[in-house]
């Protein structure tokens, strides 16, 4: 998939080349696959594509809203909101924003073809879009949506005049037009998605003339073509290499606080899920099993010495920064001894065997530390680290008695999190579609759906606090380790890391 030639840089120049001072060269662990702004929802697509498409309402650093295409909306009533759109806003060809963009993208959505993920989740309770003037829009719903905001960070708004175009006319470059602070100028299957500064764009000077996000896999070689000065910053700092850049005057570590959490879940429906050894029992089937794993647990060990201090210790499964989360809940700390009397409480004295399932992305020292910590209680446990490939596919089948994968809170708001993996699966459309453990009671699904369904904030974040100190009472989705988000780069860059972990080139400043 090439862009078309008017478009199209000279790449090997372009990267073997010593960095101008109008260039900023990124190494990216995950490249995006298309430039297609509503094709194959994945944070590798939305985090590359949001430097060159824009939406209605944005977020900052620390994942609260703020205008961004919309410099204000408001609710009407209960099913109706209206969005005003930023006056003198220009497309990359030059054409003004109006509404007729937005609703021609809001129906773009859920009609691409052959979509294998579509944002079409981000619409759901959306069922019209109208627009009043060419800066003023309503969006209609089924029902109270608060969350309708925070959903709208994920529409990318294009121009109406390709708003029918496919994914390969995006892809070519023909239809990749937004709004952004940089335009689409040569990208292909992965190889650098090389993008130039929109001169016009409404929010601000823009630092760098040309982009290129170029992909590296491998930890290893990102470090190197960091090292190499091959690129100016990298994503995803590994871990082991995070002390020695940082000791390296020539470059600069950025970190902070991520909404990825290191999350345990752990089946409480089956009675002899997979990868348990208790005589056709199901131990965690019982909540004091369940305190006794998570009291098991060295959070501060955990994040200070295994993870290097690029981890804070929880036992929530979402930051505490996040709506909806427990914002002072002390962390409490490992007490082995009470965990083995809740074990012999609840029936298992000699403990019981337990396989635990691991994603390979950023968990596994994490996993082998639970697995020594439940040992020295009686859980005699082993970790089996799950290729990427099929972790995924694996899950979904319920192949795992338990497993620990990493989550994020990308919504900003523990809603996502509980109404996806707490509610009842195959209830209610749209709930529980991430609920792989058998989670779920008529009760709490009601206390779900009224909290999600609040528009008064205060009452909203109260309802979902309630719900949070449930699940962490009862240890029915367990949080291990606030993970960080690394960011490394040449000594004269600043940057701060976002909680999102999305890379934002105008966001990547020469000091």
């Amino acid at each position: 998939m090439k862009l078309l030639p008017r478009l199209a840089l000279g790449l090997s120049m372009l990267l073997s080349a010593p960095a101008m001072a109008q260039e900023l060269r990124i190494g990216i662990q995950s490249p995006p696959s298309t430039l297609d702004p509503h094709w194959l929802l994945n944070l590798s697509n939305t985090g590359a594509l949001r430097n060159i498409y824009e939406t209605l309402v944005t977020r900052d650093g620390q994942m609260q809203l703020k205008p961004g295409l919309a410099q204000s909306w408001r609710v009407l009533d209960d099913t109706t909101w209206e969005f005003r759109l930023r006056p003198g806003v220009r497309f990359h060809d030059g054409s003004p924003l109006t509404s007729a963009d937005v609703v021609a993208s809001f129906q773009r959505v859920p009609n691409v073809p052959g979509n294998p993920n579509p944002y079409t989740i981000y619409l759901a309770g959306v069922t019209a879009v109208e627009p009043v003037d060419d800066l003023t829009l309503r969006i209609r719903t089924n029902g109270p949506l608060p969350i309708l905001p925070t959903n709208l960070t994920q529409i990318f708004i294009v121009p109406r005049s390709v708003a029918e175009k496919g994914n390969a006319e995006f892809n070519t470059g023909a239809a990749a037009i937004g709004t952004g602070p940089f335009r689409a100028a040569s990208w292909s299957t992965s190889a650098p998605l090389v993008m130039r500064r929109n001169e016009a764009w409404w929010g601000g000077t823009v630092p760098w003339e040309t982009v290129s996000l170029v992909p590296i896999p491998v930890d290893s070689a990102r470090v190197a073509a960091l090292l190499a000065d091959d690129v100016d910053f990298i994503n995803n700092v590994p871990l082991q290499d995070a002390p020695r850049i940082r000791g390296d005057q020539r470059f600069a570590l950025f970190d902070g606080p991520s909404v990825y959490a290191a999350n345990l879940y752990l089946d409480v429906e089956r009675p002899n899920p997979p990868g348990v050894e208790a005589e056709g029992r199901n131990p965690m089937l019982d909540v004091r099993v369940r305190r006794a794993m998570s009291l098991a647990l060295n959070r501060e060990a955990i994040a200070r010495q295994i993870m290097e201090g690029y981890a804070d210790p929880t036992d929530q499964p979402a930051p505490p920064f996040v709506f909806g989360a427990l914002p002072d809940r002390p962390v409490p700390g490992a007490d082995p001894n009470t965990a083995r009397a809740l074990l012999a409480e609840a029936g298992f004295p000699q403990g019981f065997g337990l396989n635990l399932f691991c994603s390979p992305s950023r968990t596994p020292r994490i996993c082998q530390a639970m697995a020594a910590a439940w040992t020295r209680i009686g859980i005699r446990t082993t970790v089996e680290i799950v290729p990427q490939a099929t972790f995924l596919t694996r899950r979904n089948k319920r192949e795992y008695g338990a497993f620990v994968t990493a989550f994020g809170s990308l919504t900003g708001e523990t809603s996502y999190l509980l109404g996806s993996q707490l509610h009842s699966a195959g209830t209610v459309p749209g709930l529980g579609t991430l609920n792989f453990t058998g989670l779920g009671l008529p009760q709490t699904d009601a206390l779900i759906q009224r909290a999600r369904a609040t528009l008064d904030d205060a009452s909203r974040a109260q309802q979902l606090r309630e719900l949070m100190q449930h699940t962490v009472d009862h240890s029915l989705i367990i949080g291990v380790g606030l993970l960080r988000s690394v960011n490394a780069g040449q000594a004269r860059l600043s940057y701060k890391a976002r909680a999102d972990e999305e890379v934002l080139a105008v966001e990547v400043k020469a000091r």
